[in-house]
């Protein structure tokens, strides 16, 4: 009996360790326009391996506020290295910064954060796992940290599920190699069935006579008439007219008429472009041609494009902007 209590016991804690993780990973959002907000003293969070030759980082943002005073924030992690950092989210002022690296094993630090006034935070966790194993981290909240009332709808953008994506049938993986193609099912055969003939009636076939009958054009008949004769002179040729007249009529003039194009002027914008390099190492670019206006506001980079295009990109993943 207490064998199998210790069994059932073990299953259960390992089922709700598992549905916390999972629970975790769910919560954990990759945009710093919608993070996630902490409802709780607490988070628990896993960052995933990824694969040989990704060097990318993967980052989650978390909201939360803090009254005027101390903000007590404590770290433990495993199998991490990366910066867990924290700003103010109007104007994405530093506040404090904790660095971390995964050869200790598993680290615990802690740090203090005061505020003159309350106001809204964003906690960035930023890393990755240096071996095949997952990284995790636990951070808890004390002091005058205010946990975020449960949403209960997305704040994210709406997302048709319904809309249909062309499937081009190339598959990669994280690093950009291309994997090979799964054969595509081939479509059932269409089965005609052949629909039985139905024999006419006797009486419906004087029927369809009397139809054919009626339908029938009726017969144009065209009488012909005796055309009347008329002369028919004919055109008088440059000899005839020259033998006659002893003059030859004067040759029609060519007018020369000059066309002339206008070339197309060269835009001076065509080879500048507006170039936006990510700090996970991708690049974006775009014409000045078709670039309307750029801006920084509040902490996010707003590209405009003249199609009336709007494209925004937080600071905190842009590595650098340049105009070449």
């Amino acid at each position: 009996m207490n064998d199998v209590r210790d069994i059932v016991i073990r299953l259960t804690t390992a089922f709700g360790v598992g549905l916390l993780l999972c629970l975790a990973s769910i919560a954990q959002s990759t945009d710093s326009s919608f993070p996630t907000p902490v409802t709780s003293t607490e988070i628990n969070g896993v960052i995933k391996a990824r694969d040989v030759g990704d060097s990318r980082l993967t980052t989650y943002f978390y909201e939360f506020d803090g009254g005027q005073g101390d903000i007590f924030i404590n770290v433990v992690t495993k199998n991490l290295s990366g910066d867990i950092d924290v700003y103010t989210a109007e104007g994405l002022r530093p506040l404090t910064k904790v660095v971390i690296y995964a050869d200790i094993g598993t680290s615990e630090t802690g740090r203090l954060v005061y505020l003159r006034k309350p106001e809204r935070l964003i906690l960035r966790v930023e890393g990755r796992t240096p071996g095949d194993e997952a990284a995790t981290y636990k951070i808890k909240f004390a002091g005058s940290f205010i946990a975020m009332k449960p949403v209960k709808a997305e704040k994210g953008p709406v997302v048709d599920a319904t809309a249909k994506t062309e499937d081009t049938g190339i598959r990669v993986n994280s690093v950009g190699t291309i994997l090979p193609s799964e054969p595509k099912p081939l479509p059932p055969k269409k089965v005609e069935v052949e629909k039985p003939k139905v024999e006419k009636t006797i009486a419906e076939k004087p029927k369809e006579k009397e139809k054919k009958e009626s339908t029938k054009k009726p017969v144009v008949v065209v009488e012909d008439f005796p055309a009347e004769t008329k002369k028919i002179e004919t055109p008088k040729k440059e000899s005839d007219t020259a033998k006659t007249t002893g003059k030859r009529p004067p040759k029609p003039k060519k007018v020369e008429e000059q066309v002339k194009t206008e070339e197309p002027k060269a835009d001076p914008l065509a080879s500048i472009r507006l170039v936006v390099q990510m700090k996970d190492g991708d690049v974006i670019e775009s014409p000045m041609s078709e670039v309307l206006k750029f801006s920084v506001d509040k902490g996010v980079l707003t590209v405009i494009m003249k199609d009336g295009k709007i494209t925004r990109y937080s600071i905190l993943v842009v590595a650098k902007v340049t105009i070449e």
